[in-house]
């Protein structure tokens, strides 16, 4: 739960938005990590308290991608590729994908969302570049098989990795603190 909200927290964070309550939270859960006296009673309110401060985090990362990218609108989203070269990008941090987004711009390549960067077809100011082609695959924990020699490159924006198999390690890249 924490790294999940860490996550969250760094999103928010590289956009200018902050919560004390939420880094005060870290250092609790963290701490509680230390204490092997805790019970069962002591971890099952700990937990209910992670997921009370994880809705606050959530609150502050949708005040944060809405007034950086706009509110989000229904949108139909492609799930064909295609010709040319292509980046797949999954995650969340939507910052990521608006840089490379720019980066990308007018160069002929395709960019793809997959996992839980979906939402971002949604928001107008990413659906705006006409290179953010559509969406590939589905959930996060089916990346390795989807991933397992696609001819493109891919961008992990978050916590969401799992161990890269080899058939595309030479592609597979990351942003900022995500780590496997």
């Amino acid at each position: 739960g924490l790294k999940g909200m860490a996550a969250y927290a760094h999103h928010a964070y590289v956009q200018g938005y902050e919560n004390q309550e939420v880094y005060d939270f870290f250092y609790k859960g963290l701490a509680a990590t230390l204490n092997d006296t805790l019970g069962a009673e002591e971890w099952v309110a700990l937990n209910m308290e992670l997921g009370q401060v994880n809705f606050k985090i959530m609150e502050l990362l949708d005040k944060a991608n809405t007034e950086s990218f706009g509110h989000p609108v229904p949108t139909a989203v492609p799930v064909t590729k295609k010709k040319g070269p292509f980046i797949v990008v999954s995650g969340h941090d939507l910052k990521d994908l608006k840089q490379l987004l720019e980066q990308t711009e007018g160069k002929g390549i395709n960019i793809y969302t997959h996992g839980e960067m979906l939402p971002a077809h949604a928001y107008p100011e990413l659906h705006k570049y006409s290179h953010l082609a559509g969406n590939f695959g589905g959930a996060w924990q089916d990346q390795q098989k989807e991933f397992d020699g696609i001819p493109g490159a891919v961008l992990m924006t978050t916590n969401c990795i799992q161990k890269p198999r080899n058939s595309y390690m030479d592609r597979i890249f990351t942003t900022s603190v995500v780590a496997w």
